[in-house]
């Protein structure tokens, strides 16, 4: 961090001594897109003053006169291009210019603005001349949306639909969508997820994002629906700096009355400080009823018994009791065998203190357990302030010991709350689906975090450079709920606060050997990543608090949960790319590579329950807090109310790690100015290992008969793949009209992928979730998923820039992995599945102020598989039924619609938006008991508005109405003639005020 901090400040200083002489910069690309390397700029009035481009196809040069001169640019096989300049001293002056080949027909020479990643029209450049089939959102959309974080913005794109902070593509998601950082994986700090929790990432730091839905090679290959790139922001030309404030409303939180709960100092900034957290070495259980022996030992008598050779071990009988009666004085020795002598001794024993400072002795350290968990059973309620966000970013380029430097530097906090007072939730009886349960909740989600981005790269001389980013995301998140079931009469309690942390480290370096033209590039990124869900708390009693409270903790949860994970993942990546002959006109390329990516996950999880001690009765109470009140929990008169037990099972400590090398080869070959293929080989070899950390260092082998950890129970086997892939790709690509401003390209690609299972799917680990508030087990015999995925596209463009596009998509796999219910919740295969689906994407703009995005997703989807009725106990399995089942995909919507509807106003210098969002019934839980139908998200009509009011040179504001519906979350069960009840939450309308200052 200190390396960082001080390349920024050097950074800084250089602004200040590099001015003084009138620069230009800019980009040189062909009419293809292609960078052009090594192409003359130089002055007409004195050659002496020139420069050539780097591998980026970017140039620098610093004309010492305020008169008007000319640029003469040239290069091999294009046209040369003369352009006047005249520039002010110390002024910066950005312009692009595109070259025609010579072999064309001569017209007119294209000179544009600077390239600016976070505009549209850069990243839709990228879409033209991709070999692959892609779609983007940029930062310039999510402005006009009002997105303020990845999972919001990405859901503009054509098939994609949301599932909490995740996505799915094409109806697929988590394990089938990759993402990426700057084409660098990060951990997903969730154990219950395969992709990352897109929330994380807030957009004023992203310039955009693009969504890949056909594979290459030069690709990671374990994915189907979608390879995301989210595109951290680079450096600009010229001097920027960007603050933007935000306050939000929302409709059903904002200054009312919402359930939460306690607060550490630090809850605001994304983490705690340890009012949530203790010390897990430090647990004590209670012996609510000692032996004689154990006694013995707890008044002194310890030494006695093991000069006799008696020990906890040694059968107890009845003449130890009386050698301890002797030894204590209470029973002459003489007498030992006088049995009026012995009862009148044992009498005095019992009745008098002996047995209580025993017992004070023996759980006086299980009675300051109990005490030191914090009576936080009880939730608060608090008013909820304004939602807050405020980012700032600042970037430049300059120059620093003689050499081209930029960087940017950005930082975004956030705070936010949703809350819904009146959430249902429902439970019906298997086949005849009565409502078995009927529960009324208040919900609420605290989030509060902060993200920063810097980004500095280094230009060593014109064929070299390297880059350094480092980005620490922290985010916490208080979920609360307070559940009343009507038909039981009983109140739950839920507390779930969970943080999660990310440092990420990435290295770029890239070098050009002009003797044979190749451009190599390596990557090389790090993730520290930590996830901690401390005191998870569950509790259910009989009541609704207006009356004398019933708790049984016996039959009913009272339950304290503290999970760590800490995920490590280290990514790396080489490639070089040369061109094949020296036709401009026709591209031909060749790229190999290879990369290599391990991850290292710890998971601990610990387990508290709270039991009734040995007193004759509870406490009693109309109030939570004076029932659980620590006092309870202390020793009065040889009795504890309140005792707290833990829970010490091996399946609570897990260790994985994952470590996948790659390699390919890759040719992208226009054979005709018409026809382009792009095809490819990769190679990957993956070896995933999990286990329980007790019995991978003890060195049990599989099936081991001690690996059955408790009785009833499978054995906690090792979950291993070692597998290598072969996973070909071809893209070919037919330019139909073959016009540079209005091309129209008819594509179509075939490739195999993989999906592998996670760490935590593999391992025998039980964790319990928050949302399905049921423990989830891993399945350490879970296979690898093959995809073959087939994918045609039509696409035209339009010289007015418009551009409309229709692609057929089909997905075959075998093995396909979802989450499933029966006795407990885990992941299974399913033997055949596939989907099939069409999108049509476009953009029309219907005048010159009135413009129109939309799109539109279909697919149908089908798995088929045997659902088996079984349990496992040890190393035997009891199969009870099987049946053959046919039905809609895990987690695919049948369809996804979006638009994007905005108006732009010249005086007043106004832009409206209003954006809309629907995705079909997905299936969400899948049940593999027949009895138990399936549980469907149903769909929900988003309409957001925004708009956005340029104020000043600098200044502008804008007001954004998310969810104008208030429309609601629902999940439901799909039974045979209706969708019945699962949950439903509906979180209000929000309306964020901002104001930001650019310069």
């Amino acid at each position: 961090m200190k390396k960082h901090l001080l390349f920024i400040l050097l950074a800084l200083l250089s602004v200040l001594v590099s001015f003084g002489q009138g620069t230009i910069r800019g980009k040189i690309t062909d009419d293809k897109g292609e960078t052009l390397i090594g192409v003359t700029v130089v002055l007409k009035s004195n050659k002496a003053i020139g420069i050539s481009t780097d591998f980026d196809g970017n140039f620098s040069l610093k004309i010492p006169e305020s008169t008007p001169q000319i640029l003469v640019i040239s290069y091999l096989s294009y046209k040369t291009i003369e352009e006047t300049v005249q520039l002010s001293t110390d002024q910066v002056l950005v312009k692009n210019f595109v070259m025609i080949s010579s072999a064309q027909a001569l017209g007119e020479v294209q000179i544009v603005a600077k390239a600016v990643r976070s505009k549209d029209y850069y990243v839709e450049q990228i879409k033209k001349n991709s070999a692959t089939t892609i779609d983007y959102i940029s930062s310039e959309t999510m402005k006009k949306t009002g997105d303020n974080n990845v999972t919001a913005a990405v859901t503009r794109v054509s098939g994609v639909s949301t599932n909490g902070a995740f996505i799915t593509v094409r109806g697929l998601g988590d394990r089938y969508v990759k993402t990426s950082i700057n084409g660098s994986r990060i951990p997903t700090l969730d154990p219950f997820t395969n992709n990352i929790k897109l929330d994380l990432f807030p957009a004023s730091l992203v310039d955009n994002i693009i969504i890949t839905k056909t594979a290459s090679a030069d690709l990671p290959g374990d994915w189907a629906g979608a390879y995301i790139s989210i595109e951290t922001k680079d450096y600009p030309e010229q001097l920027s700096l960007n603050v933007e404030s935000s306050f939000g409303f929302n409709s059903q939180s904002t200054f009312k009355n919402i359930v939460s709960s306690q607060h550490s100092k630090t809850d605001l900034l994304g983490f705690d400080t340890g009012l949530h957290d203790r010390d897990h070495n430090d647990f004590n259980s209670p012996n609510l009823f000692p032996n004689q022996y154990q006694q013995f030992v707890a008044i002194g008598l310890a030494p006695y018994f093991n000069s006799i050779g008696v020990t906890g071990n040694t059968p107890w009988n009845n003449y130890y009791f009386k050698l301890g009666l002797v030894q204590l004085g209470l029973l002459a020795p003489a007498l030992i065998n006088d049995n009026v002598a012995y009862t009148d001794a044992k009498n005095k024993y019992t009745t008098g203190d002996y047995t209580n400072q025993a017992f004070n002795k023996i759980n006086s350290s299980a009675s300051k357990t109990g005490q030191s968990f914090p009576n936080s059973w009880n939730t608060k309620l608090r008013n909820a302030p304004l939602d807050f966000s405020q980012s700032f970013s600042l970037g430049n380029q300059t120059t620093l010991f003689g050499k081209q430097l930029g960087y940017i530097i950005g930082l975004r906090y956030y705070s936010s709350i949703i809350n819904d007072p009146n959430a249902e939730a429902q439970r019906i009886y298997p086949e005849t689906y009565f409502t078995l349960s009927d529960e009324k909740r208040q919900n609420t989600r605290e989030t509060n975090g902060w993200s920063a981005l810097c980004n500095i790269a280094y230009k060593l001389n014109k064929n070299n450079s390297v880059s350094f980013l480092f980005m620490p995301n922290f985010v916490g998140v208080n979920n609360v709920k307070n559940g009343f079931e009507i038909k039981n009469a009983n109140t739950t309690l839920t507390q779930f606060y969970e943080q999660r942390r990310q440092l990420v480290y990435q290295f770029k370096a890239e070098h050009y050997i002009p003797r044979n033209k190749i451009k190599i590039e390596s990557n090389a990124s790090f993730t520290n990543g930590k996830s901690t869900a401390p005191d998870f708390r569950n509790i259910v009693y009989a009541g609704d608090g207006t009356s004398t409270i019933a708790i049984d903790p016996t039959n009913q949860p009272a339950d304290r949960y503290f999970r760590y994970l800490k995920d490590n993942l280290f990514d790396s990546r080489i490639s070089a790319e040369f061109p094949i002959g020296n036709k401009p006109d026709l591209p031909r390329k060749f790229k190999f590579g290879g990369s290599y990516q391990h991850d290292q996950q710890k998971f601990d999880q610990y387990h508290y329950y709270f039991r009734r001690g040995n007193s004759v009765a509870a406490p009693q109470s109309t109030n939570l807090d004076e029932i659980l009140s620590l006092n309870n929990f202390s020793i009065n008169n040889n009795t504890i109310d309140w005792v707290y037990f833990q829970d010490v099972l091996p399946i609570n400590h897990s260790i994985g790690r994952s470590d996948l090398t790659s390699g390919f080869i890759m040719l992208d070959y226009t054979i005709l100015s018409r026809l382009r293929i792009s095809g490819g080989l990769r190679v990957e070899k993956s070896h995933i290992y999990t286990d329980i950390f007790l019995f991978d260092s003890i060195g049990y082998i599989k099936d081991d008969i001690r690996r059955n950890y408790a009785q009833g129970q499978p054995n906690a086997n090792p979950g291993e793949i070692n597998k290598a892939s072969i996973l070909p790709s071809a893209n070919i690509i037919y330019k139909i009209k073959n016009n540079e401003d209005s091309p129209v390209n008819l594509r179509f690609n075939f490739s195999q992928t993989v999906a592998r299972p996670s760490i935590r799917e593999l391992s025998g680990a039980v964790i319990y979730d928050y949302e399905l508030q049921a423990n989830v087990q891993g399945n350490p015999e879970l296979k690898m998923v093959q995809v073959n995925n087939y994918d045609l596209r039509l696409e035209s463009y339009f010289k007015n820039n418009d551009n409309v596009s229709l692609s057929l998509f089909y997905k075959d796999f075998r093995n396909h992995i979802e989450l499933e219910y029966s006795d407990v919740y885990t992941w299974g295969n399913v033997d055949n599945s596939n989907v099939k689906g069409i999108e049509i994407d476009g953009r029309k703009i219907i005048t010159s102020h009135l413009e129109l995005n939309a799109n539109i997703t279909f697919a149908n989807s089908k798995s088929t598989f045997v659902r088996t009725r079984k349990q496992t106990v040890g190393t035997t399995t009891t199969i009870f039924y099987e049946d053959t089942v046919k039905r809609q995909m895990f987690g695919q919507a049948p369809y996804v619609i979006n638009g994007i509807l905005s108006y732009s106003f010249k005086h007043p210098d106004l832009i409206l938006t209003l954006s809309y969002n629907v995705q079909g019934p997905r299936l969400v839980i899948s049940s593999n008991v027949s009895s138990i139908p399936d549980i469907y998200e149903l769909p929900r009509q988003l309409f957001d508005f925004k708009a956005t009011k340029k104020i000043s040179k600098h200044f502008s504001a804008s007001i954004t109405a998310k969810n104008i519906l208030n429309s609601p979350i629902r999940r439901s069960y799909k039974t045979p003639v209706e969708y019945k009840l699962y949950d439903k939450y509906t979180y209000g309308t929000g309306y964020l005020l901002s104001i930001s200052y650019k310069l």
